[in-house]
């Protein structure tokens, strides 16, 4: 079990993927925006991945990226890129994750999937 921290301004995305993750057994806490992302990894214990829409209000993903990373608590962070609005743009940050399956047919179970293996 991970404990996922997942970024999505989308209350309907946000709340289908963290059921999907719950139901695969991971605890997640949800945040719709940056600052509510930032003040949610600094509130709770140490998360093991954290899952960004590439697409948030005053941020973007890789905005947000940058700010997890300037702090000490989420440096070293590993960080999923998903969302529903860019097939492309599914990544893990330093390492390339652009493939159909994590966008395309049942993207959930490969995001899950991507979570269990950044977390063992």
């Amino acid at each position: 079990m991970a404990r996922v921290l997942l970024i999505d301004d989308d209350a309907e995305i946000r709340e289908t993927t963290a059921i999907r993750l719950q139901i695969g057994g991971h605890h997640v806490i949800s945040a719709a925006t940056p600052q509510e992302a930032l003040t949610m990894a600094a509130d709770h214990p140490r998360f093991d991945v954290a899952v960004l829409d590439l697409h948030l209000p005053r941020a973007d993903g890789d905005e947000l990226l940058d700010l997890l990373r300037h702090n000490t608590a989420t440096a070293d962070l590993p960080v999923v890129f998903y969302s529903a609005n860019a097939p492309h743009a599914t990544s893990v940050h330093g390492l390339s994750l652009a493939d159909a399956r994590l966008t395309h047919g049942r993207p959930l179970n490969s995001l899950l999937a991507t979570i269990n293996c950044l977390s063992h």
